[in-house]
């Protein structure tokens, strides 16, 4: 019988189940067999660690399971709030059962102190009743999610709001529910829209690209850059911003973060490399654009654009601060040996240098010289 407010009981563990709608398990997971979830979990959720933690000192019983009642199987209950500790709890009573790291999880509950076979939870009426909590831990608090996992809680919170409500309006009833803000909130939902097409897409037939490889901190960090947002269609002013959305130009985004070659390299390389892929994809250069599509390097690409441009410009005013700096300190110096000659004249030689050719540079286009 569920029960209301925060009392703890005691569950078998072999009366509690995997939430098929948990955030953090791929969608390619399938929670009804658990061999294959604890697989994931033990690949992926670091249940090792738990499990010498929980034989050494037992389960702490301040922070029981959160759980719900299972509609389909009479006394089972769905684990919606602590997975990896159900996992480590369940390995360490029956270690028979790991499909992977058989050796080490046998040999951690041979000699743990402690072999739960039953855990403290707080069973809820409903999911709705958990999600709240679930927030504030895993999106701002001590045990945050992947970007992924956020984006999909976000996706169930979403549907529970007012539907008379504008889009702008969800996104910041939802950044005071996780305590965070509405543009983050926007971005992470965007993301997630836009991953499920691509996931609904085959993931565009890319080699071994799945939802548990698909990078997404990676890839809604990239359709946050504005010319990367415009070129596959987003519209942030608009009350649908995916309205207009170019599937053809969202393959080709995905294809350049995720498709790796021969080399194992993908077109973007790292991802700090966005700021360069959003350069190219300004509609201010197509010949950019253009080079990048027919095979160039991002950088060859990036040097279409005026992105050197912009550097030397950067760099030349950084320099007359630097000298300007010195200048006003030269009267202040006590010992002038302590001055590399060499190096003033190299100075003043690149400062020569880069006066004439930008001086040459401007005379042949007609353009008013720095006389």
């Amino acid at each position: 019988m569920a029960i209301k407010g925060t009392d703890i009981i005691k569950i078998s563990l072999d009366n509690l189940k995997y939430d098929s709608l948990n955030p953090r398990i791929p969608r390619s997971i399938d929670t009804q067999r658990e061999d294959i979830v604890l697989e994931w979990m033990l690949g992926r959720e670091n249940v090792i660690d738990l499990m010498n933690s929980i034989g050494e000192k037992g389960f702490f019983p301040g922070e029981p399971l959160l759980v719900i009642h299972d509609n389909e199987e009479v006394d089972k209950y769905i684990v919606v709030e602590g997975n990896r500790r159900f996992t480590a709890s369940l390995l360490l009573s029956h270690p028979q059962k790991a499909p992977i790291k058989k050796n080490s999880v046998i040999e951690i509950a041979s000699n743990a102190k402690f072999h739960p076979t039953e855990l403290p939870v707080i069973c809820f009426p409903s999911r709705e009743d958990i999600l709240d909590y679930l927030g504030y831990r895993h999106i701002t608090g001590v045990e945050a999610w992947d970007a992924l996992a956020k984006a999909r809680y976000l996706s169930q919170l979403w549907e529970r709001l007012d539907q008379d409500l504008s889009t702008a309006q969800k996104y910041k009833v939802l950044a005071k529910q996780i305590g965070s803000n509405a543009p983050y909130v926007r971005q992470l939902l965007l993301g997630k829209m836009l991953y499920d097409i691509i996931e609904t897409s085959n993931f565009y037939s890319i080699s071994n690209l799945n939802d548990q490889t698909f990078e997404f901190g990676t890839f809604y960090t990239a359709i946050a850059k504005p010319n990367i947002a415009k070129y596959i269609g987003i519209n942030n002013e608009i009350e649908n911003p995916l309205q207009d959305i170019d599937e053809t130009h969202l393959s080709e985004l995905t294809r350049w973060i995720f498709e790796k070659n021969a080399e194992n390299q993908t077109r973007l390389g790292e991802s700090r490399n966005l700021g360069k892929l959003d350069k190219i994809l300004d509609p201010r250069y197509p010949v950019a654009l253009k080079a990048f599509r027919n095979g160039d390097s991002l950088s060859i690409a990036s040097e279409l654009t005026n992105e050197i441009d912009e550097l030397v410009a950067k760099k030349l005013l950084e320099a007359y601060r630097a000298m300007e700096l010195v200048w006003n300190s030269i009267p202040k110096i006590n010992d002038y040996s302590t001055i590399d000659k060499d190096l003033l004249k190299n100075i003043n030689r690149y400062v020569q240098g880069v006066y004439q050719a930008a001086k040459e540079a401007l005379e042949k286009k007609d353009i008013e010289t720095l006389d």
